[in-house]
């Protein structure tokens, strides 16, 4: 990926759209204050490329007085790959989703798109054309402050941790830890079936046991049943009894409710009895006074008929009273809006009279500004002859200051190649002497793996003669023990048969028989002995030849890091050769000569830009007084529109206000207000005149009318009472009739009741204890089911003996399964630990990572300098051989620790191997490193080391398309050929490119 230009707008510092150009840029130095955005510059790539920076999240990308102002981030990136075009756009919104656009560029201002149907569709493809993700990227192209020592200077230990990390090996540890949460996982539910098995297997031994309980339980049952089949008969004869009682009781209770209310009966009719002898009492008064109350009802008549005309009358005058409001309110609204009229008028008066005097004032001001253009057009015209050569002789200026700044571009690349030539022709001395070291080197070291192969070959001689002496051991002890028991049967049978052969034995042939045999016996000792000592120094023999071969490893690989060494020196002399015949070719030195020359004549340019200057100020006077005019003319045309709105004004006036505020002034005084309203009031009071309605009679009759009030009450009772009199005579006597036979029926009930509860009281004395026969039963009955209830419980835990065996054979076969899985498990989280997978990742990614630092080292130290990287160390205790990854430094004075270096060695060592990681990585992701960022920190180095990073880069320079490095050191400006400036002002940060 090789950025093209770079856009930001309104992202982090940078406010106003701000454009990086990187035409005809391969070298560049990014400076400016620190805090002044250098740094946003590569968050703007890596943002735009993968929606990502150093900020915790995409709101914080956008700039805080555009996120105030509601606006958002914008960043473009136009970046050319695999020679075809691309530009990606991607914007923010704070609160919102961002927006992606992934573009390729089919012609000069043409673009396909390319975007998919979401945001991480289209992030996916821009990640596979790219062929690297975030992390791949930054850690591929960016050399980020105070990282370039981390790998040299770290323990073994961490330094496999960050070559883990760099390479991405170390997502193996997630896998690791994955698989341990699952053998942890399944662990516990192996600890859990161990639990189910050891709790099913002590349920089972119960089984005798519950057999006892379900056979106890089962006689309990039957005893408690024929016991409660018993007290349920007697419980019987005692309901029925219990029955009879309560039959008597309710006979009894009924007769004593009818007497009861038979009795309630006859007290109520001598109550009714005493109550209509005290109504005929008060109908009888009544009757007395009957003469007066009639009397009394006429007059209460008469005053109720004067009463009822008076309150008509006063309906009416009521009525016209209300239809009076209306009118009166018409005439006050009327007199309201004529005196607000009048008021509007008057101040449109005193207005046109200020109008007046204003007129006199804008005439004099008009004739002023007329005479003041007239001036300014003459002043004008005269000027713009003046500006038309100024625009001429600024246009030739233009044309021979780009003429210079090409010149003077092409000045620098041609010195900045004579410097490079002359670097070149240096390192081509110091090459060729690295040359043919490496030569030397391959050429000792290939003697060093030959004389390993025969070691290796006598290895096997040795192995093979210990084995063969190792198994003639063994051949020697069965013998020596066969020899063994021929000499004690031998001994033990001093004549007769043999009792090895079973011929005769003479005591002499048993001697010399003897005599052999210990003969031979000592024989096979001594070779035994002389075997021992052998293989004694068999076995001390092939350890050192081992531990030699163990070096074979290592050996092979230097081997093969000289021959990459001596094959990077020859393709660096190949191509120092051919650019120094180029430059030579091309006559470089009279080409540098001739730009240098043209560059110093600059008279021409000179006499242009004083003519400019001088041009220049009739261009800003010229401009000075159109502005002058303008504002002249745009006074005149003011004071002519206010003229004519002064007159249009005062004519309306004239012809309407002054005649309408004339006639508002006498409708008042003459109170002309609502003539119709007026007439309505006058014929209501006419109407109320006639009516003839007086309030104090009014009153007087309902005065008289409330004094007389009780009359038609009295006068009803009067002629109630004479209607009630001969009814309540006869309503009594047939009351004492009725009082007469009640008394006769409750003397008979009476009688009725005393005898049924005689019999009540001979019933219960032969009823037995029916409650505490009921209770017992209804326990007897509880214990029954309890007892059938123990007796289907203990059913069930014998019954349930015959799942537990079932489930206990599948556990135990789930548990062989599960085994079998936590062992699986447990191999495969050790290889996915550090000394499996992951070591064996790095072993294989370690010798083209040495390669690539040797090559880029051979540059930086003329051939001086190489790494070696060891993965195993011998113990100092024994034999074995552990893991490391240590870091070997090699110069002509031979190997010597890290430290024991020079600082600009040191540099030259750490910026080789962060280089070639770069390299390993990129080529892992499947992509080439064209673009390198260095934001190392200068400012941490002496002069000195700041001079050494430079020279690094400038031999690096031709591997890369794009180097940035980023700075805020002054005096390292001037040491790029190209200047990236940097600076902040409240605006924002601003781009500028020198």
């Amino acid at each position: 990926m090789i950025p093209l230009k770079l856009e930001l707008t309104n992202f982090l510092s940078y406010r106003q759209p701000a454009v990086l150009a990187f035409d005809h840029v391969d070298l560049a130095c990014i400076s400016g204050l620190n805090g002044a955005g250098k740094s946003s510059i590569l968050d703007g790539m890596t943002w735009a490329l993968f929606g990502r920076s150093r900020s915790k999240s995409d709101d914080d990308v956008v700039n805080r007085l555009a996120t105030r102002d509601g606006q958002m981030a914008e960043v473009r990136l136009t970046f050319e790959l695999e020679g075809s075009t691309y530009r990606i756009i991607r914007q923010k919104k704070p609160g919102r989703a961002a927006v992606l656009e992934f573009q390729q560029a089919l012609g000069p201002e043409e673009w396909r798109s390319l975007t998919e149907g979401k945001l991480r569709e289209t992030q996916e493809a821009i990640e596979t054309l790219l062929r690297m993700n975030y992390d791949t990227f930054t850690n591929a192209s960016f050399f980020l402050q105070g990282k370039a020592d981390e790998f040299t200077t770290k323990t073994a230990g961490r330094r496999k941790e960050i070559l883990a990390e760099l390479l991405g090996v170390n997502e193996w540890d997630r896998y690791k830890e994955i698989i341990t949460e699952q053998r942890k996982s399944e662990e516990n539910r192996l600890a859990l079936l161990d639990s189910r098995l050891a709790d099913v297997e002590a349920e089972l031994q119960q089984q005798t046991a519950r057999q006892q309980a379900l056979a106890t339980a089962q006689a309990e049952y039957a005893r408690l049943a024929e016991q409660k089949q018993v007290k349920e008969a007697l419980l019987s004869q005692l309901r029925r009894l219990e029955a009879a009682i309560k039959q008597q009781q309710q006979q009894v209770k009924s007769l004593n409710q009818l007497l009861q209310r038979q009795q309630a009966n006859l007290h109520q009719l001598r109550q009714t009895t005493e109550q209509r002898r005290q109504e005929r009492a008060q109908f009888q008064a009544l009757l007395a006074d009957a003469a007066s109350i009639t009397t009394a009802h006429e007059a209460y008549q008469a005053a109720d008929l004067a009463w009822q005309a008076w309150q008509e009358k006063a309906n009416a005058h009521n009525r016209l009273q209300q239809a009076r409001r209306p009118h009166e309110l018409a005439i006050e609204r009327s007199r309201s809006r004529l005196t607000q009229r009048q008021q509007e008028l008057t101040r449109q008066a005193q207005q046109v009279a200020a109008m007046r005097q204003e007129q006199a004032q804008v005439t004099t001001a008009l004739a002023a500004a007329q005479a003041q253009i007239a001036t300014l057009t003459a002043e004008i015209a005269a000027l713009a002859e003046r500006e038309q050569a100024w625009h001429a002789a600024r246009t030739m200026l233009q044309q021979l200051d780009s003429q210079r700044q090409l010149l003077q571009q092409q000045l620098a690349q041609a010195v900045q190649q004579a410097q490079r030539i002359a670097a070149l022709e240096k390192e081509q001395v110091a090459t060729g002497h690295n040359l043919a070291q490496a030569q030397q080197a391959v050429s000792d070291l290939t003697a060093q793996l030959a004389a390993l192969g025969e070691q290796r070959q006598r290895v096997a001689v040795l192995e093979a003669e210990r084995e063969a002496r190792q198994a003639e051991q063994a051949r020697i002890k069965d013998a020596t023990t066969k020899l063994r028991d021929r000499l004690d049967r031998l001994a033990a049978e001093p004549a007769g048969a043999c009792p090895l052969c079973g011929q005769p034995l003479s005591e002499a042939h048993r001697q010399t028989v003897m005599a052999d045999l210990e003969a031979d016996g000592k024989s096979q000792k001594q070779r035994f002995q002389e075997n021992k000592a052998r293989l004694e120094t068999l076995a001390a023999e092939v350890a050192a030849l081992q531990a030699a071969v163990k070096q074979a490893g290592r050996t092979e690989r230097e081997h093969q890091s000289q021959q990459l060494r001596a094959a990077s020196c020859e393709a660096a002399l190949a191509r120092i050769d051919q650019e120094v015949a180029q430059w030579q070719a091309n006559d470089g030195p009279g080409r540098v000569a001739e730009l240098q020359a043209r560059v110093a004549d600059d008279e021409a340019l000179l006499d242009k830009q004083a003519e400019v200057a001088e041009l220049s100020n009739a261009v800003r006077d010229k401009a000075v007084r159109e502005k002058q005019l303008r504002e002249q003319e745009r006074q005149a045309a003011t004071a002519e529109a206010r003229l004519a709105e002064i007159a249009r004004a005062v004519a309306q006036w004239e012809t309407q206000g002054e005649p309408e505020l004339a006639d508002v002034a006498r409708r008042l005084a003459a109170e002309e207000l609502a003539p119709e309203a007026q007439t309505a009031l006058l014929a209501l009071d006419e109407e109320m005149a006639a009516l003839g309605y007086v309030a104090a009679a009014h009153e007087a009759a309902r005065a008289q009318r409330a004094e007389l009030a009780d009359a038609p009450g009295r006068y009803q009772a009067l002629k109630q009472a004479e209607a009630a009199i001969k009814p309540l005579d006869d309503s009594l006597a047939d009351l004492a009739a009725q009082i007469a036979a009640q008394a006769a029926q409750v003397a008979e009930l009476d009688g009725q009741y005393q005898t049924a509860q005689a019999e009540l009281a001979l019933l219960q004395t032969d009823g037995g204890d029916l409650p505490a026969m009921e209770k017992e039963v209804t326990l007897l009955r509880e214990q029954e089911i309890d007892a059938s209830q123990r007796v289907g419980a203990a059913q069930q835990r014998l019954a349930v003996l015959d799942d537990l065996r079932d489930q206990q054979a599948a556990w135990q076969a789930d548990r062989a399964q599960l085994t079998l899985r936590i062992q699986r498990l447990g191999k495969l989280e050790r290889a996915c630990g550090r000394d499996g997978v992951q070591a064996l990742l790095i072993e294989q990614a370690l010798p083209e990572i040495e390669a690539d630092a040797n090559e880029l080292l051979d540059r930086l130290s003329a051939g001086t300098m190489r790494v070696v990287f060891d993965t195993q160390r011998q113990l100092k205790s024994s034999d074995r051989l552990r893991e490391t990854l240590d870091i070997r430094i090699i110069d002509p004075a031979g190997e010597r620790p890290y430290e024991n270096f020079s600082g600009g060695e040191q540099f030259r060592v750490n910026f080789a191997i962060r280089l070639a990681l770069s390299r390993i990585l990129a080529r892992r992701a499947g992509a080439r490193l064209q673009t390198l960022v260095i934001d190392e920190g200068f400012g941490s180095q002496d002069p000195a080391g700041r001079q050494r990073l430079v020279e690094a880069i400038n031999t690096i320079r031709g591997d890369f398309a794009r180097i940035l490095v980023i700075t805020h050191i002054d005096e390292l400006r001037d040491a790029f050929p190209v200047r990236i400036e940097v600076a902040k002002h409240p605006a924002g940060s601003v781009i500028t490119v020198v």
